[in-house]
């Protein structure tokens, strides 16, 4: 068997149309810009909560089998029950880092079917500022 192949920031495909966005949309239905990240830290998949939907985990099957069920509670559902709203992706087998974070590597093992907040997350931009906002990050460069 063999591993899954990794890809890195860059090698993001182009959109279909080959426009400025991915072929995703957000949950407003507006597209989602196409993030180029050269970074590779993997400073927010290790330390920020990965929260993802419902959408994320039908494009990659791979995030019902490896993610923690979220749920809304019963109080605040329209059928009184609790419903299932998405997944943790944060894993304790993996240090609290995304369950798909290599961590030798700092590559992501979903890259191509990566969720819609991994996609957004601009790590070079506002991204990084939050970073280093949360102490994550330092001002000055990389920390790897």
């Amino acid at each position: 068997m063999t591993q899954p192949e990794e890809h890195t920031p860059k090698e993001q495909p182009a959109s279909a149309d080959g426009g400025d966005f991915d072929d995703e949309c957000d949950e407003d239905g507006e597209p989602v810009p196409a993030i180029q990240n050269d970074c590779r830290c993997a400073e927010c998949c290790r330390h920020l909560l990965i929260e993802v939907g419902l959408d994320d985990a039908r494009r990659e099957p791979r995030i019902k089998e490896r993610g923690d069920p979220i749920y809304a509670p019963a109080e605040v559902t329209a059928s009184g029950q609790r419903e299932l709203e998405g997944y943790l992706l944060n894993s304790k087998d993996n240090d609290g880092a995304c369950t798909f974070l290599n961590q030798t590597t700092h590559l992501c093992s979903i890259y191509e079917t990566r969720p819609w907040v991994c996609r957004a997350f601009d790590c070079d931009g506002e991204g990084k500022e939050h970073l280093i906002e949360l102490g994550i990050r330092p001002r000055g460069g990389r920390e790897r």
